[in-house]
């Protein structure tokens, strides 16, 4: 009956109290066993102190270093444009503003200029300068009996060769003109 207590899946047969009191014996067993291998555990081992080895020196691989001086450059490069992109950037906010106040004295000075051709800002102007309109005694109107006529006379004339080649620029400026 012992063998069958201890194969599990075997049928028992009778009172199970004998079973129980065999359990928490073998229970018993293994933790007393158990309990010498954690006294064993807990016990301080001596230390001792491993002396490390001196490690190999490694040397830097030349492309390591390249790289490396290339990376820096970059940061450098990369710090220096983001310096000069703000100052750009508030150099051209610092234009937007001259530009609009130079707008808005565009619309002013217009205005005054569109002022200059208007008559009645030019009769005030007249008036307050001392300006009158003339009387019917201050005008005088000048008759001139005669013909209006005008007498051109050319300087010089070129000859047999210069008259030739006036004539016949005459002729195909007319032909010109007929033919339009």
């Amino acid at each position: 009956m012992a063998d069958q207590r201890r194969r599990p899946g075997t049928t028992v047969y009778g009172n199970l109290a004998y079973d129980l009191d065999a359990l928490v014996r073998e229970r018993n067993l293994d933790e007393a066993g158990k309990m010498a291998e954690r006294e064993r555990r807990v016990q301080p081992q001596p230390q001792r102190r491993a002396v490390a080895a001196p490690r190999p020196r490694t040397a830097f691989s030349p492309v390591l270093v390249l790289a490396a001086a290339v990376l820096a450059a970059m940061v450098i490069l990369l710090l220096g444009n983001y310096v000069q992109m703000t100052a750009i950037s508030a150099n051209v906010s610092q234009l937007k503003k001259d530009l609009a106040a130079l707008d808005d004295e565009h619309v002013s000075l217009l205005t005054k200029y569109e002022q200059t051709f208007d008559l009645e800002t030019v009769k005030a102007a007249a008036e307050a300068a001392g300006m009158s309109k003339p009387t019917s005694a201050q005008i005088e109107y000048i008759d001139l009996g005669g013909m209006d006529t005008a007498v051109v006379y050319q300087a010089g004339a070129g000859g047999l060769l210069g008259d030739l080649a006036d004539s016949v620029v005459r002729g195909f400026s007319a032909l010109v003109e007929y033919f339009r």
